[in-house]
């Protein structure tokens, strides 16, 4: 464990480099749903791990202090992808029924001494990000001193703002945001039925036609199929990335053999996430939306895998994200029967020197 100094005006200066991950899972799964984009993350890189991933939280050793707490995985090497997953214990303290309305965005609520600590802590991983994983990443690059982070509450990313508000366009001192999201992603939530082993066999719910195997048996999205994927999405995932993360595929009935195409696909990015679902226009309509999605969190929640350990009880999460204005998609995750939970921002963020 390495603790590292980043002195602000505030008087907090301890950052921790986490040595040992898994220890904090507990605590992570206690906090459900609220840190479910972080304990996915976390999850993910502890069966596929990256040398140059890093766990950074605002207290020492696996026992949180009684105030607010703050942890964040840091991966810059991803580059075009997610490079920060930040978690704040405010955020499941600030939970109120405007937080169902998606409109609305969520915010964090406590104290002025209590926010004023949780910005103070926000700045100083933030820095702690640039003075000591930021470099080494930036040694082979020409890219600008920013990074990438993904799933941030949007009560957290006021807190870069001078008067607190979200949509607020300057900035604390020190920092330049590029880009965030306005208006922001909805998190829904997903509480998934428990699947006791990672069977290969779907329950299909699929139209007649249609079917989640190609003609000779194989399931999910196929490594030739990459470069389809990235080409009905404008965001693109490496072959890597895609290799690495659960995905299910539908097929068509057609006549003729040899190779086919998919004409519907969903994965379950590194946070554990629905991502990238995508159908065909001309199959729209038929429900084919909601039986991958349904068969994709079976499968990919199942015991034994990524994010369930075998012999784990209690709740199976999921989550996804989509715009407020992007009304289809919402109606999709709300027939899975999912709730909304905040809002949320991919932001670029710069500390200025």
């Amino acid at each position: 464990m390495t603790v590292g100094e980043q002195r602000l005006s505030s008087g907090f200066n301890k950052i921790t480099v986490q040595d040992d991950p898994r220890a904090l899972l507990p605590l992570l799964k206690s906090q459900l749903p609220h840190s479910i984009p972080l304990l996915r993350r976390l999850q993910h890189n502890l069966a596929f791990p990256s040398k140059t991933a890093r766990l950074l939280t605002t207290f020492p050793g696996v026992e949180p202090p009684s105030g607010p707490w703050l942890a964040a995985y840091v991966d810059l090497p991803r580059g075009r992808e997610t490079q920060m997953t930040l978690y704040s214990s405010l955020e499941r303290e600030s939970v109120d029924d405007d937080d169902k309305d998606p409109a609305v965005i969520s915010t964090l609520h406590g104290p002025p001494e209590t926010l004023a600590l949780a910005r103070a802590q926000l700045l100083a991983l933030l820095s702690y990000t640039k003075s000591a994983l930021l470099p080494g990443y930036l040694a082979s690059l020409t890219a600008p001193s920013a990074f990438l982070i993904g799933n941030l509450h949007t009560g957290l990313m006021a807190l870069l703002k001078q008067s607190g508000i979200y949509t607020d366009p300057e900035t604390v001192p020190g920092i330049r945001i590029h880009r965030y999201d306005n208006p922001p992603y909805v998190k829904y939530l997903f509480r998934t039925v428990h699947s006791h082993s990672p069977s290969r066999k779907l329950d299909t719910g699929l139209p007649p036609g249609y079917r989640f195997q190609d003609r000779q048996g194989r399931m999910g999205v196929l490594p030739h199929h990459y470069a389809l994927v990235r080409s009905r999405t404008h965001l693109p995932r490496s072959d890597e990335t895609l290799s690495r993360i659960p995905g299910v595929a539908v097929y068509v009935d057609r006549p003729g053999e040899g190779e086919e195409t998919p004409i519907a696909w969903v994965f379950l990015g590194l946070d554990g996430s629905l991502a990238t679902l995508f159908v065909e226009l001309e199959h729209r309509g038929k429900g084919i939306a909601e039986a991958l999605s349904r068969g994709l969190m079976q499968r990919g929640m199942a015991e034994g895998g990524i994010w369930r350990e075998v012999g784990e009880e209690g709740e199976v999460w999921v989550h996804a994200n989509v715009l407020a204005t992007n009304g289809a998609s919402r109606r999709v995750l709300e027939k899975l029967g999912g709730e909304v939970g905040w809002t949320n921002t991919w932001t670029v963020v710069e500390l200025q020197s």
